[in-house]
């Protein structure tokens, strides 16, 4: 058992207060806890043999090598396309969502004066329409061939759940990647993808 120290100490002259002996007893409570942890149970008592598949975990992807071609005349998120997931969760669990994926513009560097402006794409991964990671920076079309990674975590309760990656293209300034009024002048091609996600279940 873990060393485990009084809360509250009581003093001569006190207001008697049974809520100071609660308080200290909660500290021993906690300890038998019913959890599957060092102070509950003996080390080696389970074995490989008896935990079922996807018991505490289970990580699902979802791979992607055909481009995706974002519309370059929208000014909203754009889902990805074979880069979702849609799980069925069998009790209350942490999601744990990870995306990483290359990109190259089919154009070069083209910008203005002043101030400069180029074309740009941002990505972010949403859970059932909430976005749980990102948004990224701005990725400009000055680096004709990038690579990113992005993960974010969210509680989710049992039940259906839909996993996404969104993205983003649009003019932006180079002095402080703000969105431009300018049109987006190129295209971009997200290429190697993957989506990761892992429940960890209670």
């Amino acid at each position: 058992m873990s060393l485990r120290y009084r809360v509250e100490y009581s003093e001569s002259g006190d207001v008697i207060d049974p809520q100071v002996v609660n308080l200290n007893q909660n500290e021993l409570a906690s300890e038998f806890n019913g959890g599957l942890d060092r102070d509950n149970i003996e080390a080696a008592v389970f074995s490989e043999g008896m935990i079922v598949d996807n018991a505490f975990t289970r990580v699902s992807s979802a791979p992607a090598s055909t481009a995706f071609t974002p519309d370059a005349s929208l000014r909203s998120w754009q889902p990805m396309t074979n880069t979702s997931l849609s799980l069925t969760m069998p009790q209350d669990c942490m999601l744990l969502c990870e995306w990483s994926g290359t990109w190259t513009w089919d154009n070069t560097y083209a910008g203005g004066l002043p101030p400069y402006t180029e074309d740009a794409v941002a990505f972010r991964i949403v859970v059932d329409g909430v976005y749980v990671s990102g948004p990224s920076q701005f990725f400009g079309a000055s680096i004709r061939e990038c690579s990113t990674y992005i993960a974010g975590a969210t509680p989710v309760s049992a039940g259906a759940h839909t996993i996404q990656v969104e993205c983003y293209i649009a003019r932006v300034r180079d002095q402080d990647l703000r969105l431009a009024e300018e049109d987006v002048a190129g295209a971009v091609d997200i290429n190697e993808r993957e989506l990761l996600v892992t429940e960890r279940r209670r």
